[in-house]
């Protein structure tokens, strides 16, 4: 009668076993909560493009971007180890998908332009 150990057989597992069916478990949970995590961040900046804003959400954003945008202005204006370029600037006003607030304050300044020339 031939003894055989039990740990020595193909069924069961040895710890490097376990600890690799472990590693890879958590790898798997890992991998899976990432691209969970992405998925999610992809929806919440597809909710936040422009068309998809109400009224009410647009306004409030308008406000928040402009007065984010004077800030970071008057800081640069009155800060003097920066570089006052017109980069600079420029810099300021399109960080942050801030381009489509700026663009809608020119679509409101040319608006009151023209009414301001048509009825003089």
């Amino acid at each position: 009668m031939v003894k055989k150990n039990i740990l020595e057989t193909a069924t069961t597992y040895t710890l490097s076993d376990f600890q690799n069916y472990k590693l890879a478990e958590s790898y798997k949970k890992l991998y899976e909560g990432t691209t969970l995590e992405n998925q999610i961040r992809v929806n919440e900046k597809i909710n936040k493009r422009i068309y998809n804003l109400s009224i009410k959400q647009l306004a409030q954003n308008f406000f928040t971007v402009w007065t984010e945008i004077i800030n970071e202005m008057t800081e640069l204006i009155y800060d003097n180890t920066k570089n006052k370029d017109f980069r600079n600037y420029m810099v300021i006003l399109t960080k942050n998908q801030r381009i489509i607030y700026v663009g809608i304050m020119f679509i409101f300044l040319s608006l009151a332009s023209y009414f301001i020339f048509a009825t003089s």
